[in-house]
This record gives structure tokens, C-alpha cells and sequence, in this order.
């Protein structure tokens, strides 16, 4: 049981960095950018959705699923990606 306490953690500790990125996108000015910007976000939000219910299922079962953590770290590196292109988009202005 800690164990998805610590990954529900992750999960917040991402929804955190995801309304950050989301803040940041008033300083882009290109629109080009900013719609590219905002796909990356809607695929973020879709992959998020997912940990959601597979969170469901982890308190269910009692402990963490395999799929639960691949979404994390695939979610993270989503957001890694993310968070390199609005810098990039910001240094273009």
C-alpha cells in the first residue's frame, strides 16, 4: 500500500509540472508554436486520463500495476519533452 502512495505522489508531482507548462504557454508568441505547443499538451492530458484509471485499478488490486508505472515514466518523458520545446519555443520569440 505505500507503494501506491508513493506513485500516487508521482502522479501529482506531474499534474504540478503539467499545470506549469500549461502557465507558460501565455509567453509564446509564434502561434505556429503555440498549436504544437498545445497538441504535446492534449496528448499529455489523454496519457494522464489513463494513469487515472489505472490508478483505480491499483487500489483495487491493492498494489501497483506494471502499466501504472509505464505510464508514469512514459507521462515524465512526455513532459521532459514538453518542458525543452516551450524553453525553445520562448528562446525564438
Amino acid at each position: 500500500m505505500d507503494e501506491i502512495n508513493t506513485f500516487n505522489y508521482g502522479q501529482h508531482d506531474l499534474l504540478a509540472r503539467l499545470s506549469k507548462a500549461e502557465n507558460q504557454l501565455v509567453l509564446v508568441k509564434k502561434k505556429e508554436n503555440l498549436r504544437d505547443l498545445k497538441k504535446m499538451i492534449t496528448n499529455i492530458d489523454s496519457v494522464m486520463r489513463e494513469i487515472s484509471r489505472e490508478s483505480v485499478e491499483c487500489r483495487r488490486l491493492k498494489k501497483e500495476t506494471n502499466r501504472y508505472r509505464d505510464l508514469l515514466v512514459s507521462t515524465d518523458i512526455l513532459l521532459d519533452s514538453l518542458e525543452q520545446h516551450i524553453t525553445l519555443a520562448l528562446l525564438l520569440r
